[in-house]
């Protein structure tokens, strides 16, 4: 039953990417989440993406249109895009995301944490975009070891890494 259920789900990746069409993109930022135990659903509000360019050792304006409410929980086995934009040309050394908001509902309550002022969490990372290439990354936001239980009260210690790194 594993080899079936592993055979299917190459065959669904190389089937997904072999019929996308090449987008107007060359850099498309994803979220995904691990699970979390006991929690229904955990709202994130991002503020702000920057990524820092090698090259010119800045950051970028932000990638964000508006601000994006996210709930981790949703995310489980999947991805959804956060960002899609033309980067120039360049070596990029990391990311920061600004996050102003985090809501945590359980079976039992709702907890609220509004963040003033918002944390900022820098991630490393490493990629290349070309004039050739576009680049797919896939940020893990593992909301069960960002959540704290105090035996009152949530704390909230964002936990992100980078899952994967695509140049297509």
């Amino acid at each position: 039953m594993r080899k079936i259920i592993l055979v299917l789900s190459v065959f669904f990746l190389l089937f997904q990417f072999s019929c996308s069409s090449k987008s107007s993109s060359n850099f498309e930022l994803y979220l995904t989440d691990a699970p979390a135990h006991n929690i229904q659903h955990v709202y994130v509000t991002i503020d702000a993406i920057y990524l820092r360019s090698e090259d010119r050792q800045t950051w970028t304006d932000n990638i964000l249109s508006e601000p994006k409410t996210i709930d981790l929980i949703a995310l489980r086995g999947r991805e959804e895009k956060l960002a899609a934009l033309e980067l120039p040309p360049g070596t990029y050394s990391g990311l920061k995301l600004v996050i102003s908001k985090v809501e945590i509902v359980t079976s039992e309550r709702t907890f609220t944490m509004t963040i003033n002022p918002p944390v900022t969490v820098s991630i490393p990372c490493q990629f290349s975009v070309t004039g050739q290439t576009s680049v797919k990354m896939t940020l893990d936001f593992d909301a069960g070891q960002s959540l704290l239980w105090n035996g009152m009260n949530y704390n909230f210690a964002p936990f992100i890494v980078v899952k994967n790194i695509v140049h297509r």
